[in-house]
């Protein structure tokens, strides 16, 4: 007898475990609402709108080379790095070819953001980043390839038209994803836009054509290391918790529900819907 009530006491505690652990899933699935994408998009917009991208690779003649490292930067606001003035530093590639004995080299010359918005599409979000430079984007170099290392005398960059990029721009792909309880950004993919007119380089006698093939080799390296560089930064935890934040506050207007804390989200069709359970 006391064996039985035993096992048909454990019964009972084990279902009532199976129920209190059931309990907040159904709770959540029950606490089903949905935000308007485009909504969300303007909030994303105001937390990013002083992100800054510095283009440049263009230093003092130095072994043989115009080449400056580390003198590119992608800098987020101090609301979401925490750090005022944190940026993070890298190196845009040296496509410099030589020809004829001289080293012929473009080099980005200052190019910046000058925007950021947000839009938002049926699945996913559109950060785009403008850029522009006060001057031609690359800068045309010349040295002699021999010590000493000096600049060309003839057929130096004085020759080299200087090339603008025209409607330059950083277009990033993201979705959305929960980070503490709260709906922050996933970087899926960056793309770099824009043009850059070469002129009359690739008519250039002698070495227009050769390094016109060198600035194209160049263009595709630039556009792959800005991109890698920009979803790294912003697919840091730092940063997405930041999002997650800023998200919050427009959620619990938006949805008025303090307590409760994201625990899915999907997006589809400009609609985010987001499932939420009590306990931020």
């Amino acid at each position: 007898m006391l064996k039985t009530i035993i096992c048909r006491w454990f019964v009972c505690v084990a279902a009532l475990v199976v129920q209190v652990a059931a309990a907040p899933v159904a709770h959540a699935q029950l606490l089903t609402r949905t935000v308007s994408a485009t909504q969300l998009a303007a909030t994303l917009q105001s937390a990013l709108s002083t992100t800054t991208v510095h283009l440049h690779n263009l230093g003092p003649l130095a072994g043989g080379s115009y080449h400056a490292a580390n003198a590119s930067s992608i800098k987020v606001p101090a609301s979401l790095s925490g750090v005022p003035g944190q940026r993070t530093n890298f190196t845009l590639p040296d496509a410099s070819t030589i020809l004829l004995g001289r080293r012929y080299g473009y080099y980005v010359d200052h190019v910046r953001s000058t925007g950021v918005f947000v839009t938002a599409t049926a699945d996913s979000f559109t950060i785009s980043i403008t850029l522009a430079s006060p001057g031609p984007a690359l800068v045309g170099t010349c040295v002699r390839a021999k010590v000493p290392a000096v600049p060309c005398t003839t057929l130096g960059d004085t020759y080299l038209p200087a090339i603008d990029w025209r409607d330059g721009r950083i277009d990033i792909v993201a979705k959305p994803v929960v980070v503490d309880r709260s709906l922050a950004l996933d970087v899926q993919a960056v793309s770099i836009g824009g043009t850059f007119d070469v002129g009359k380089t690739c008519a250039w006698p002698l070495v227009g054509r050769r390094l016109c093939a060198a600035l194209d080799k160049q263009s595709l390296r630039l556009r792959q290391r800005v991109g890698d560089q920009v979803k790294a930064s912003l697919n840091t935890l730092a940063v997405q918790r930041a999002v997650a934040a800023a998200v919050r506050d427009h959620l619990d207007t938006t949805l008025q529900a303090p307590l409760f804390g994201v625990r899915r989200v999907a997006m589809q069709e400009g609609i985010v819907t987001v499932a939420l359970a009590l306990g931020r």
